[in-house]
């Protein structure tokens, strides 16, 4: 039966972000997520002319989940509480997830080795700034907190913090309290913005 090309796409896309959860990125080809996908090679060059398409598409597959993650901040009790609640809902996903980060981290050092033919590199910060600034503006707008940095550079603090955090737990979950040392740095963060 044949399969439609919006709905073959989707399919190339889940594929991509599952093996590149299970296997890392440097599994990634066109031939394997055909394979993954159960959809023949043609259909797959069809939907995609080369391994950078695909990629871009599972970074915006990513972005879109990223509100997962933070959709459920408390944004009218003010600018701390929901940035420690999107704290906690990124802390949350690396622990059950955590194959799903590290694919993600790969996912950007990819980029970023390949600058020169993909533009994915430019635009994975800046999606996270979008839609935590939205986030973190808002709660603070709702409360009248003030913050005494910008909001991208609150969020480009946050997300420094969470990746180094991240990272280290990633090598060795049990070597320490890496959840207890995030949120000390995120209070920290918040001190200096005032909040």
């Amino acid at each position: 039966m044949r399969v439609p090309a919006d709905e073959r796409k989707e399919q190339l896309i889940s594929a991509t972000v599952e093996l590149m959860r299970r296997e890392g990125v440097q599994s990634v080809t066109i031939r394997a997520i055909a394979k993954e996908a159960n959809a023949n090679l043609a259909a797959a060059h069809y939907c995609f002319s080369n391994k950078d398409e695909l990629m871009d598409a599972a970074a915006e597959a990513w972005f879109k989940n990223l509100s997962r993650f933070s959709k459920d901040a408390s944004i009218e009790l003010g600018l701390r509480t929901a940035v420690e609640q999107v704290a906690d809902g990124y802390w949350r996903a690396l622990e059950e997830e955590p194959r799903s980060l590290l694919a993600e981290f790969e996912l950007i050092f990819w980029a970023t080795r390949n600058a020169a033919v993909s533009p994915l590199a430019t635009k994975i910060y800046p999606a996270y700034e979008a839609e935590l600034g939205r986030i973190f503006s808002s709660a603070a707008g709702n409360s009248g907190d003030e913050c005494l940095i910008g909001f991208p550079a609150l969020v480009r603090s946050f997300l420094m913090v969470y990746d180094g955090a991240a990272i280290q737990y990633l090598t060795d979950p049990t070597a320490a309290d890496y959840r207890a040392l995030f949120f000390m740095m995120v209070d920290a963060l918040l001190v200096k913005a005032g909040v």
